[in-house]
This record gives C-alpha cells, sequence and structure tokens, in this order.
C-alpha cells in the first residue's frame, strides 16, 4: 500500500487548506494509496478531513513554540518509521522548514520519500538565504498552485524540480440542473423570489477588500444597461458570502447611496436594493446558503472582480463545472484557469473596465445561442479540473528522486 502525508499548519479554511483537502480526498481515493492528513488539534482542517472521512493524525504545527516544534519533529519522525510514506506533502512555511531540517539530519528515514513542497500564497517569497535553501536544497520538488505564484519566487529553481498545477477537485458531479432546464424562480423571503429568467451575474464569496465587491457596485452605477435590456427585463446581481473584513451591512448602505435607494429588508442577513432608472436589483446575502450550487448554476454568468489574491480558484472552477461562465477580473491565476471561450476576462482596476465587461455580459446574455454556447464550453473546461487532474502532479512528484543533487 502506498501510503502518503499530507502537512497543513493552516488552522482555517483557506483555500490553500481546500487544495490540500482536495488532494488528500483524491489520494485517498485510489486503490493502491493511502492518505494520513495531518493538521493542528481543533483546526477547520482536521475537522473537514474527518469529514471527509480522511485517516487525520493532530500534530501541534500551529501556533509555533519550541515544545510544539519538538513534539511535531518526534511525531514526524514515527510517521516516517510506521508508514515509509512516498510521499510528503507540506502546504505552509512552518511545516516546510521542519521537514526540511528532519530530512537533513535524519537522511537514513527519508531515503524512499519525496518531501514535495505546495506552494500556493499569493505573497512573493523573500529572498533570503533560509529560503533559497529549504526551496532549493530542503526538499524533493515544489508544486507552484499557478503560474502566478511559481513567477512570485524571485530565485530560479531546477526545471525538473517544479511544477505548476491549478487547484482541481476530487470529485466531480453533473451540473445539480440540466443546461438545457428553463430559468426558475428561487425563493429568498416571503416576499421575493429571485426570477433568474432575468439576466443575473452571481458574486460568491466572502466580503473583504480584495474581493472587489465595492468596485462591482461602481461598476454597475458607470455602466448603461438600458440600451440592452429587453422590455420589463431587469439586470440581477447577486452577492452571497459572509462578513469578514468588510460588513455586509456596510456593502448594503454603500449601495444604496450609489443607487440613490432605501434597501429592502428580507431578512437579518439578506437586503435588496433596487434602482428602477436603470433596472438593477441588487441581492446581497451574508450567510451560508446550502443550497449554492442551485445559484451558481441558474445564474447567466458568475462573477469574480477580484482585486488580488485568488491563486487558487476554486469558485471560478465551481462555476465552470456548473457550466455557468463567468466574468472575471485578471487578478491571481484567474485568466490561467478562464479561457475565452466561456469568460470575459477584463484588466484588473478601473471601474470602466468593470461596466464594459459587464455590459458585454448583458449583450450576451440576449443572444440564446451564443450563451448556451460558452456554457457548455464552460462545463468542459471545469471538467479539466476534476479528478483526472491530479493524477499528473501525482506521477510527477512520484518521478522526484528524493534527494537528487541541486
Amino acid at each position: 500500500m502506498d501510503v502518503q502525508l499530507i502537512l497543513n499548519s493552516n488552522p482555517w479554511f483557506s483555500a490553500v487548506t481546500d487544495y490540500s483537502l482536495q488532494l488528500a480526498e483524491h489520494v485517498s481515493s485510489r486503490k493502491s494509496s493511502q492518505v494520513i492528513y495531518c493538521a493542528p488539534a481543533g483546526s477547520i482542517a482536521l475537522h473537514k478531513a474527518s469529514q471527509k472521512s480522511l485517516r487525520s493524525n493532530a500534530l501541534p504545527l500551529f501556533p509555533f513554540s519550541f515544545t510544539r516544534f519538538l513534539v511535531t519533529w518526534h511525531a514526524l519522525g514515527e510517521l516516517l518509521k510506521s508508514h515509509k510514506p512516498s510521499i510528503v506533502w507540506v502546504f505552509e512555511g512552518r511545516e516546510h522548514t521542519l521537514c526540511a531540517l528532519h530530512r537533513l539530519l535524519h537522511k537514513p528515514l527519508w531515503s524512499a520519500t519525496r518531501l514535495v513542497r505546495v506552494r500556493g500564497q499569493a505573497n512573493p517569497v523573500k529572498s533570503t538565504f533560509v529560503n533559497k535553501w529549504v526551496y532549493r536544497k530542503g526538499v524533493s520538488g515544489v508544486a507552484f498552485a499557478a503560474e502566478a505564484v511559481h513567477q512570485r519566487t524571485p530565485f530560479v529553481l531546477p526545471q525538473s524540480m517544479s511544477r505548476v498545477h491549478l487547484y482541481c477537485t476530487a470529485r466531480l458531479f453533473p451540473p445539480v440542473l440540466e443546461l438545457t432546464m428553463p430559468a426558475q424562480q428561487v425563493v429568498v423571503s416571503r416576499t421575493f423570489s429571485l426570477d433568474f429568467s432575468h439576466p443575473t451575474f452571481t458574486v460568491v464569496g466572502r466580503f473583504d477588500p480584495v474581493k472587489g465587491h465595492k468596485e462591482a457596485i461602481d461598476g454597475l452605477a458607470t455602466a448603461d444597461f438600458r440600451p440592452y435590456l429587453k422590455k420589463e427585463q431587469w439586470l440581477q446581481i447577486v452577492f452571497i458570502g459572509e462578513s469578514q473584513n468588510v460588513s455586509a451591512r456596510s456593502l448594503v448602505d454603500y449601495a444604496s447611496a450609489i443607487f440613490h435607494s432605501p434597501a429592502e429588508n428580507l431578512s437579518d442577513s439578506r437586503w435588496l436594493i433596487c434602482w428602477p432608472e436603470k433596472r438593477i436589483r441588487l441581492l446581497i446575502i451574508d450567510e451560508r446558503v446550502p443550497d449554492v450550487a442551485v445559484w451558481m448554476r441558474q445564474s447567466s454568468f458568475g462573477f469574480i472582480p477580484s482585486l488580488g489574491s485568488e491563486v487558487i480558484c476554486r469558485v471560478a472552477v465551481e462555476f465552470l463545472q456548473q457550466g455557468t461562465p463567468v466574468i472575471s477580473s485578471n487578478a491571481g491565476a484567474l485568466s490561467e484557469v478562464l479561457p475565452p471561450s466561456c469568460a470575459l476576462v477584463y484588466e484588473n482596476g478601473t471601474t470602466e473596465q468593470i461596466a464594459h465587461a459587464l455590459e458585454k455580459a448583458l449583450i450576451l446574455c440576449n443572444h440564446e445561442g451564443v450563451l448556451s454556447t460558452m456554457r457548455q464550453n464552460a462545463l468542459q473546461q471545469g471538467q479539466r479540473f476534476g479528478p483526472d487532474g491530479w493524477n499528473g502532479l501525482i506521477s510527477w512528484a512520484r518521478a522526484l528522486e528524493p534527494f537528487a543533487p541541486h
């Protein structure tokens, strides 16, 4: 039985954590492989691993202290002795450095084990002596979650030990509704249902400055949709997320000021702001929506107005796998994931670019044949980021030398 260890010290459910869990789930689904997922006790990552029925091990990887470092050092040695893993995958700098030092001092334990760093962080690597050593000498290979991440590494790695591998899902399900199914309504409150027969652009993600919700509202105010809206047709924009570094209430107030229209409280966490002169409806939902896939599938376009980050483009992949084309900025790796056949990608940073992309998407909404083709293209593109996408990464990692000369 081939055993692989995954070490992730990130205690939150970040995009990097999701990447690690999808990889773990895929490895565990292979008949000849077994994965042991290691994360801090009580962390969301470890809880998610348990939910996915992954074999897990609580290691005190975070927060850092000398005592926790020693405990983790000993536990790692025991895992290596007991399971002789073919690959150890590390996702954060803490476990990367710990494992690099461990293999330096305990080479016999690592003689048949490859150490692979998966880097999915948006911030660039600092060009320090320690970083150069742990990336060049301290691992067997480095997998970058996007070319954008690779380019932010200020020193050159040997080509044989580096690879770009975009985010994939461990499972691939068909769209929750057939692509040919007529648009339906979703009940939002007792007084309002969202009718997806109107052009609907949906943003899914936490409320945070980097996600560009305010800039999206500015783009709505700048654009002129009236020439492209059919009689009695409204453009509907939906924000689905949870308040983090920006409160949903502040977005509601901002949109109300821009639209010159008061918000209607549909519930404690749902608001509707209408702009009758421009025929725009903005629905803001500040909660985790259980059936969010239905909203994503029925939307005319997904909308990703992010200003930065977006190295692991899981929301973009989720839209594609529902057969929904996307309007997106070119922040991070989004342009690596979204081709022109199923996406409108605009230059990040200007309100005019957002407005133009939204107007173009609305025009396409009224060309049913073109939109249908974009849906099919989105579905095909989304399948590229399914389970089979992991096989190339695993094959590359297995081909690495545990201690290749650099």
